[in-house]
């Protein structure tokens, strides 16, 4: 299914097809194999559910995406997987949602370490 060959082929920010858990569903790459080994990428997943989690941000421009319907990214929801698993491109977010997204994923991992090192703190 891969159309890349390692992590490098496949665009930070563009909107791919991939086979996550048990179903194909689109996803975003947030890095392309930067500190792994090049035969990983790290995604976000893609809804077409209403946003419900603090992390969620709606894609605003979904249409120019490459999506059939509104969506949003789940910014908490991030893992690598192989590229052998990613499929076609269906498009890339705007540069607007692109740094929103980037955004408030910045943010979730520095509230996730400041959470950890409180925890260890007390």
């Amino acid at each position: 299914m891969s159309i890349g060959t390692n992590a490098m082929d496949f665009d930070i920010g563009g909107i791919y097809l991939a086979y996550e858990g048990t179903k194909i569903r689109p996803v975003l790459i947030i890095s392309d194999g930067l500190g792994l080994d090049f035969s990983d990428v790290n995604i976000a997943r893609i809804s077409s559910q209403n946003p419900r989690y603090e992390y969620d941000v709606q894609i605003k421009d979904w249409q120019e995406a490459g999506l059939k319907q509104p969506s949003i990214v789940r910014c908490s929801k991030m893992k690598p997987i192989p590229i052998g698993k990613i499929g076609i491109k269906l498009g890339d977010l705007s540069d607007e949602d692109l740094e929103a997204v980037m955004d408030k994923t910045m943010d979730y991992l520095v509230k996730s370490k400041e959470r950890a090192l409180a925890k260890r703190r007390q």
